[in-house]
């Protein structure tokens, strides 16, 4: 699966008519999820855009993060890096909004429901504000991931971007037990340059 995945990847950015007459952007995302010294996370994610008509980009994707978590109460230390790679495509209007998809393939540190399959899809779906300032363009977006949403959570492993997520849903009874759950709603903040 995942080599079908990388040469799928392959052929799209070898295309002759991929390279033609388009303009090129290289995109950075910062990821900072939480951190402090007793644990985070940080990475991000370099993109790399083929943009049709200064509306449509499109290209590949490569992602590193580091977790780290330094439990003093239990004296527990741990560390593990997430990586893989993947597509986007983004639909940029009225010059200032996109929507967009992000499909990823990630290297998943945490396969804990099963150990055997330590890769995991996921497939963003969201949108937000993209500006040019000057020769800059700058993406806030908040994506849903689709395919974690629909994912079993008895049988695979749950995203390895589960720790970014941003919302709880609240239990409406606190008694019960369980406080609730995190919907699969990340933000993303990306900075685009032209080059070429």
């Amino acid at each position: 699966m995942i080599r079908i995945f990388f040469t799928i990847i392959s052929l799209t950015l070898l295309s002759s008519t991929v390279w033609s007459q388009r303009d090129y952007e290289i995109g950075f995302e910062i990821t900072a999820a939480s951190g402090s010294n007793l644990g985070g996370t940080v990475g991000g994610s370099v993109k790399f855009a083929l943009v049709d008509d200064e509306e449509w980009a499109y290209g590949p994707s490569i992602r590193y993060q580091y977790f780290w978590s330094n439990n003093s109460f239990t004296g527990i230390n741990n560390n593990a890096s997430l990586y893989g790679g993947g597509v986007f495509v983004h639909y940029r209007f009225l010059d200032w909004f996109f929507l967009g998809t992000e499909i990823e393939l990630l290297r998943n540190p945490f396969p804990v429901i099963d150990p055997s399959k330590p890769w995991a899809l996921t497939g963003f779906l969201g949108g937000g504000i993209s500006r040019e300032y000057g020769n800059i363009r700058l993406n806030l977006g908040i994506l849903y991931d689709v395919v974690d949403a629909l994912r079993d959570p008895l049988e695979s492993n749950p995203s390895p971007l589960r720790n970014s997520y941003m919302i709880r849903r609240q239990n409406p009874n606190p008694n019960a037990g369980v406080q609730g759950e995190l919907l699969p709603i990340i933000y993303r903040v990306a900075v685009f340059i032209p080059i070429g």
